[in-house]
């Protein structure tokens, strides 16, 4: 096997175990579901039903449960997941960047459409960053545009046109 037989291998690979996680999410998704069966609710508990059924260590089976909430609220990434164009770890950077918003996760969710386009063509650890800045910059910004705080923070010296 040359290099470019070995990358498209693992590209193939990549694809396979994306999808992989995403049918995991959903296996998650269906768990939560059953509990709130209006008909017949089954006591779940999601974490523990993945490591006994699953084949997860603890800590695959709690980033399997972080996952599922990232997904909830960003369905769109669940679809680039499952289509194999992204990865579970472009799934975590968001939700690192979804806490780091924290209440500011409204104005953060506004980026979600490039975001996600985002993370189907950068590396995870782009991505990361991309999901850091986007997140800080939310919370920073707290409803004054960037422009606005310049201006805010430029002042005129005396006869001189400096900034500080």
């Amino acid at each position: 096997m040359n290099i470019a037989e070995l990358r498209a291998f693992m590209a193939d690979i990549r694809v396979r175990q994306a999808k992989l996680d995403a049918q995991m999410l959903e296996a998650n998704a269906r768990m939560i579901s059953l509990m709130h069966d209006p008909v017949a609710p089954t006591f779940v508990i999601p974490e523990r039903e993945l490591v006994a059924h699953g084949g997860l260590t603890s800590r695959e089976a709690r980033e399997v449960v972080s996952r599922g909430l990232v997904t909830e609220a960003a369905p769109e990434m669940a679809s680039v997941l499952a289509a194999g164009d992204t990865t579970a770890a472009h799934v975590d950077a968001l939700g690192r960047g979804l806490k780091i918003a924290g209440a500011e996760r409204e104005a953060f969710m506004a980026h979600l459409p490039e975001l996600v386009e985002a993370s189907t063509t950068m590396t995870a650890s782009q991505f990361d960053q991309l999901v850091k800045e986007t997140a800080k910059s939310v919370v920073a910004d707290d409803g004054l545009s960037t422009f606005e705080r310049q201006k805010r923070e430029t002042f005129v010296i005396a006869g001189s046109t400096q900034s500080v």
